[in-house]
């Protein structure tokens, strides 16, 4: 391992190890695309995982059998995440649309059973991609005459294929 990378990743090993030893307090480490990890970046990781001093929470879209090093693998749980059902997305929709506490029911929005359709079809169970064309509709489309907005199959159609640009 090069030394910037001890450096690097070694700053987090020092303050986890001071949380657990002052206020025996442990360390999450949750690293997204872990599969990117090379393997001495992952077996930098692996003693500490090992000791208790972080407990290691990987994300990755690829195998981690095949991605992830044996040693880490096999101090850890792998949960497959599945893709959410039609009904389940449509009713994530309907949530953020109408409640006014967690969701957008704030704004007096309404959501057209085609739109739900639409955008629960397109997620292929993923809700976050629904749930943020939801979220770019309400906040792009002009109130009606009735002070509500109204998500449509065109608004939906649109908010869809929106991306946003950082």
């Amino acid at each position: 391992m090069r030394r910037s990378q001890g450096k690097r990743y070694g700053g987090g090993r020092q303050r986890g190890e001071r949380r657990l030893g002052m206020y025996q307090k442990k360390t999450i480490l949750f690293i997204d695309e872990i599969h990117r990890f090379n393997k001495g970046q992952q077996d930098y990781l692996l003693p500490y995982v090992e000791d208790g001093t972080i407990t290691l929470i990987g994300a990755t879209t690829e195998n981690p059998y095949f991605e992830v090093n044996g040693a880490l693998l096999s101090r850890s749980s792998v949960f497959e995440l599945k893709a959410l059902e039609k009904e389940d997305i449509k009713e994530l929709l309907k949530r953020a649309v109408y409640d006014k506490e967690k969701g957008m029911g704030t704004f007096h929005a309404e959501i057209s059973e085609d739109a739900l359709e639409f955008l629960a079809d397109l997620s292929g169970g993923d809700a976050r991609s629904a749930l943020n064309a939801v979220e770019l509709g309400i906040l792009t489309t002009e109130r009606s005459e009735d002070g509500i907005i109204h998500l449509t199959l065109d608004v939906a159609s649109e908010c869809i294929q929106k991306r946003v640009v950082r």
